[in-house]
């Protein structure tokens, strides 16, 4: 504090320029290192061992390498920064199909792998970011079915057949535009929900072999700049996790709601055409993430003038247009046609120039005059500043 008071004072003095020159670089020099110094603050750091390996607008894709190969990958989506989440879904088969527990029917859906699920995505739009797994399905046939509800665009897809297990450890993830939320499920609040897209799953510490290292898919919500609303949504994937892991994992990058999704061989994850895990096993739902670039508009046209009806006329009408015609319009060939003609011809070549030599006055006008003020202005500031700047 000393050398910079030492320093600001032989910026006042007006005989040393020189030592003012580099006091006033050394206090912008220091705004600039406080300013940084309280980014870095504000921001908040990453967990220890993870590293960026994929972003775009409103989209980050992180990684944590393990000695055993099996890295954790966690995706940050800002739903407010225009990212999306789009739930994908097999064909639907409605062959023998019953009512819901959740509202609308027990559906069968066909399986594809995450690798035609990013296709799909991608063959849709280009703001394709990833695509990871979905909720539980019924394993033992196929086409299969979902456990737990699954809803997409306002429309329930599927009703879910799950009554009796996980009682009090089923979950539902709400998704809107620009937010999210994590909710116990039940019917009632599965049907009350606003959410236009919904997707069911566990609580963080449900029975589904909590305590072995298998693949595990979790998903969580954070609220980052303190609102109240979840504006941030995180999808974890890893093919060698406990649950704990994976709710922890979420929690250090800011998570206040965990909910885990499928699971084992049924965790895959796909980035920008890159496969990060893969397995074989197909799967009935995925879960696709979009950036938030800013969608192509189409140029739009503007819209043809009406031409106004042209009425037929009588015949009567039709003569006396004959007649003035023939009265007013002289012969062709006619000394008075061809001065007309040769008149609206001069007149074209004689405007044409006058037309842009008025155009080029009209710029030049622009050009000089405007700065003049400006100009004027800038130099008697630099004069006023000057003064003031030698008084001292």
């Amino acid at each position: 504090m000393i050398g910079f008071v030492y320093r600001y004072s032989f910026f006042l003095r007006p005989k040393n320029f020189h030592a003012r020159w580099k006091a006033g670089v050394n206090i912008l020099l220091l705004l600039l290192l406080l300013g940084l110094t309280g980014f870095a603050q504000a921001a908040s750091p990453l967990p220890d061992g993870f590293k960026l390996i994929r972003s775009s607008v409103g989209v980050q894709l992180y990684q944590k390498d393990y000695p055993n190969g099996f890295p954790d990958y966690v995706q940050v989506v800002r739903l407010d920064r225009g990212a999306e989440i789009q739930l994908l879904h097999g064909k639907i088969n409605h062959q023998g199909v019953n009512s819901g527990v959740y509202g609308g029917l027990d559906v069968r859906l066909t399986s594809q792998s995450v690798i035609k699920y990013w296709q799909e995505i991608l063959s849709i739009t280009s703001r394709a970011f990833c695509v990871t797994n979905g909720q539980f399905f019924y394993m033992y046939e196929y086409p299969t079915r979902l456990p737990f509800p699954l809803k997409v665009n306002g429309k329930i897809v599927s009703g879910g057949y799950s009554k009796g297990e996980f009682f009090e450890q089923k979950f539902m993830l709400e998704i809107w535009k620009d937010h999210a939320d994590i909710q116990p499920l039940t019917k009632v609040a599965f049907q009350n929900s606003t959410a236009p897209n919904i997707l069911g799953g566990l609580a963080e510490d449900a029975r589904k072999s909590p305590d072995k290292y298998v693949g595990r898919t979790f998903v969580g919500i954070a609220d980052q700049n303190g609102d109240g609303v979840y504006e941030t949504l995180l999808i974890f994937n890893t093919q060698a996790a406990r649950q704990r892991d994976a709710a922890d994992t979420l929690r250090a990058f800011g998570a206040q709601k965990v909910m885990m999704l499928d699971g084992g061989l049924s965790t895959q994850l796909v980035c920008q055409g890159k496969a990060y895990i893969q397995t074989e096993r197909v799967i009935p739902q995925a879960i696709a993430v979009l950036d938030g670039t800013r969608r192509y508009l189409p140029r739009m046209l503007p819209k043809p003038t009406p031409m106004p009806p042209q009425h037929e006329m009588s015949q009567e009408q039709h003569q006396e247009e004959q007649i003035i015609s023939a009265v007013e319009v002289p012969p062709l060939g006619s000394a008075e046609t061809n001065f007309g003609e040769s008149e609206i011809h001069s007149a074209h070549i004689s405007d044409s120039p006058t037309i842009q030599a008025q155009g080029e006055q009209i710029h030049l006008k622009d050009i000089l005059l405007i700065p003049i003020p400006i100009v004027l202005l800038s130099l008697a500031l630099l004069g006023f500043i000057r003064r003031l700047w030698f008084r001292y």
